[in-house]
């Protein structure tokens, strides 16, 4: 068995609540994924859904509340949403284990990353890899004095995530950093981040923050997927 995922953007279109999934099909089938794909409800928490056996695997309907998914079985995708959030793929090679996960700040912070990969190893993971995905950078990040506040009142060392912004009470956040030092907590090494941004990357990847900034009804979602086939 082999592992492979991919990080859509703009080249599949789905929707929010993950109802019309005609052009998800249509990408996975083109790149040779298996079409049968595994969501959660997403609720910028710590919960993750582990499918280990077939009998767990559910319908497109009544999604469970969570955050991740981990999976040691071939042949169904899973994958999360996202428009800026980070998007996590995991997985262990050796043992046919994979996960993703959606890990915006607040599930970061939580403990998403910890609880997936706590869930993997459970599973009988040993060498988890991970990859991070199109999300927003730095340049692109700017928040509140309580937005820094509440990570220093986490740990202090969290400022090094910061830089002043373009007004003195505000700063710019190093998300995609903040993952990767919860990723080696976690135990995860080896960690490829593609760095690229969502907000800046207008023609291939859908922002919400850039959206909000442009006045759009609809940022659309970016769909990061991962199988064992």
């Amino acid at each position: 068995m082999s592992m492979k995922y991919h990080f859509f953007g703009k080249d599949c279109i789905i929707d929010r609540p993950l109802a019309n999934r005609g052009d998800l099909t249509r990408a996975l089938s083109e790149k040779n994924f298996p079409t049968k794909t595994l969501f959660v409800n997403q609720i910028h928490g710590s919960e993750v859904v582990v499918v280990d056996k077939s009998e767990k695997i559910y319908g497109d309907q009544d999604l469970p509340k969570a955050d991740a998914i981990v999976t040691n079985l071939p042949n169904i995708s899973i994958g999360i949403i996202t428009a800026d959030c980070s998007p996590i793929l995991f997985f262990d090679e050796e043992k046919n284990i994979i996960a993703a996960a959606h890990a915006g700040w607040r599930g970061a912070k939580s403990g998403v990353i910890v609880a997936t990969v706590a869930e993997m190893k459970k599973l009988g993971a040993k060498n988890i890899k991970a990859l991070i995905g199109p999300m927003i950078q730095q340049k692109s990040y700017q928040i509140s004095q309580e937005f820094l506040d509440d990570f220093l009142s986490e740990d202090a060392t969290n400022k090094k995530f910061f830089v002043n912004g373009v007004s003195p009470d505000k700063y710019q956040f190093d998300l995609p950093a903040y993952v990767e030092k919860k990723l080696r907590e976690s135990g995860v090494l080896e960690i490829k981040n593609l760095g690229v941004d969502t907000y800046e990357n207008e023609k291939d990847f859908f922002s919400f923050r850039r959206s909000t900034h442009l006045g759009e009804k609809d940022c659309g979602r970016n769909v990061s997927v991962i199988a064992i086939a």
